[in-house]
């Protein structure tokens, strides 16, 4: 401040405090009248039981974090999140909060602790806090509601790419408006506001900082996390790693794996899975072929290349189906297939619906133009074409959602430690993925599962990967490690595929 020539100097001095008690008391007022944008309101927690499917009853708390629907209208309307939270049953206090991610989009992270997973929670929780999120849209945290339309496919007639790609592509038009009609904001649904979610349960906590722990979409939502709200983060987990320009997968991941299993699978007597995969396709494009499946009350279905490509690729990716496809496809060469029958109508079925939150999530995080080429060109090589990714990119062409663009898809540089784990048969989160991300971290580390898919026994194949998870998140030291689980035992035995007895 410049004193005037004129002031004595005995009034600029009696002046200056009175000046600084008023802007004071104005700004305490201010304060006061706009409590909403101070931040999240306190989790109010109340008992809770976790029910799981096979380690009995847990006493656990349940709250409700309520948070703007969109994070930059912070006085807008509000969506109401529940959080699941398992008490440390030990440790030191020293390490953070653990939130889990649950993948998807759209799965509960509530849920995910009921399976054959809890161990691992259990295992987590005596260190730390352990805050399982229903993320905003799924489970029990406000899913908009079902729509009503769906994709109904002619059991007598073969998919065919083009004219099924219109077909899911009006189903994703007329929810769409349904949504929008219904009053759903489908802009809300994206990654970058559910990580907005998870700096809001931060300071609802009351923590300066917070671990994030997840699984497959589940660490897209965490490497969101850690872009915009890394400095409320001490640690992260990555199982199965989807990076920040990996929504769209890359077709010939899956051609890669079809060797790892081919050589897998000569164990129990499948001596050319890939030749086999190669023959059975080649049959279905001269002709499609009929299959009764046992799964659906015998019905008859009409199989085509594309039903195939699109139900293998994805048959690919976790064991339980990994150790079905040689059989499948040895009883397909016999001229039988209606165990290739079941899994077609699964795959249909899968094509069929849409629910909100996992469609918007998806079409938002997109994908780069280099990334949408490279899968392209990977497409025209791959036995399976585009079929791992089928109905994507091409739906959200059109539909008007949001997309988070080329900066939240950019290369990620953090010095947040982050612990990093792969499965070599995951053909959903390929082990490349995780390669890629990791020079971007300064603080990170690699946790390789020879044999682990895309499924349990990435968790709980081998006790020294929970170990590894626990002794991260506590802050103790954890090393770049190769760890193995059992192989697939692939079904040799018509009894032992998805509809019993044939």
């Amino acid at each position: 401040m410049t004193r005037s020539a004129s002031t004595p100097s005995g009034s600029f001095q009696v002046r200056r405090p009175v000046v600084a008690v008023a802007l004071a008391a104005l700004c305490l007022s201010l304060a006061a009248a706009i409590p909403a944008q101070a931040g999240p309101a306190a989790l109010a927690f109340e008992p809770y039981t976790l029910q799981t499917k096979g380690h009995g009853d847990i006493a656990a708390e349940i709250a409700t974090l309520e948070v703007p629907r969109r994070h930059s209208e912070r006085d807008g309307p509000r969506l109401h999140l529940k959080v699941v939270r398992l008490r440390a049953t030990a440790g030191n206090g020293r390490a953070a909060p653990v939130v889990y991610l649950a993948g998807g989009p759209g799965g509960s992270g509530i849920d995910t602790a009921r399976g054959p997973r809890w161990p691992v929670f259990d295992q987590v929780r005596r260190e730390t806090d352990v805050l399982l999120l229903d993320q905003r849209g799924a489970g029990q945290s406000e899913p908009p509601p079902e729509c009503p339309h769906e994709t109904r496919f002619d059991d007598a007639q073969p998919l065919q790419r083009d004219t099924a790609l219109a077909a899911v592509q009006a189903t994703a038009a007329k929810c769409v408006a349904f949504w929008r009609q219904a009053g759903v904001d489908l802009g809300a649904y994206t990654t970058a506001e559910s990580a907005g979610d998870l700096d809001d349960l931060r300071r609802a906590l009351d923590v300066p900082k917070i671990s994030l722990w997840g699984m497959s979409y589940g660490t897209h939502l965490a490497l969101a996390t850690v872009r915009l709200h890394g400095a409320g983060l001490e640690r992260v987990v990555l199982m199965g790693s989807e990076g920040p320009d990996d929504t769209l997968k890359l077709p010939l991941s899956s051609d890669a794996l079809l060797q790892e299993l081919a050589v897998l699978a000569r164990k129990d007597g499948f001596d050319d899975l890939a030749g086999s995969v190669t023959r059975v396709l080649q049959a279905l494009r001269e002709q499609p072929r009929q299959g009764r499946s046992h799964m659906h009350e015998g019905r008859q279905v009409s199989i085509g290349l594309y039903d195939a490509q699109s139900v293998i690729a994805n048959m690919l990716g976790q064991r339980i189906t990994q150790q079905w496809l040689p059989l499948v496809l040895r009883e397909a060469e016999t001229g039988n297939y209606d165990p290739l029958a079941d899994l077609v109508l699964i795959g249909r079925a899968q094509f069929a619906k849409f629910p909100a939150m996992g469609l918007a999530m998806d079409v938002a995080s997109g994908q780069s133009p280099q990334r949408r080429a490279l899968a392209e060109a990977q497409a025209r090589q791959s036995l399976f074409g585009d079929g791992l990714n089928f109905p994507f990119p091409a739906i959200g062409d059109g539909l008007g959602l949001a997309d988070l663009g080329e900066d939240f898809r950019g290369p990620l540089h953090s010095e947040v430690p982050v612990l990093f784990i792969s499965g070599t048969l995951d053909g959903r989160t390929p082990p490349a993925n995780a390669e890629a991300l990791r020079p971007g971290f300064s603080n990170g580390h690699s946790l390789l599962v020879r044999n682990a898919s895309h499924h349990n026994e990435l968790w709980t194949g081998n006790p020294a990967i929970a170990r590894s998870i626990v002794d991260f998140l506590a802050g103790r030291v954890v090393r770049d490690t190769v760890l193995d689980v059992p192989p697939p035992v692939f079904a040799t035995r018509s009894s032992e595929l998805l509809g019993g007895k044939r």
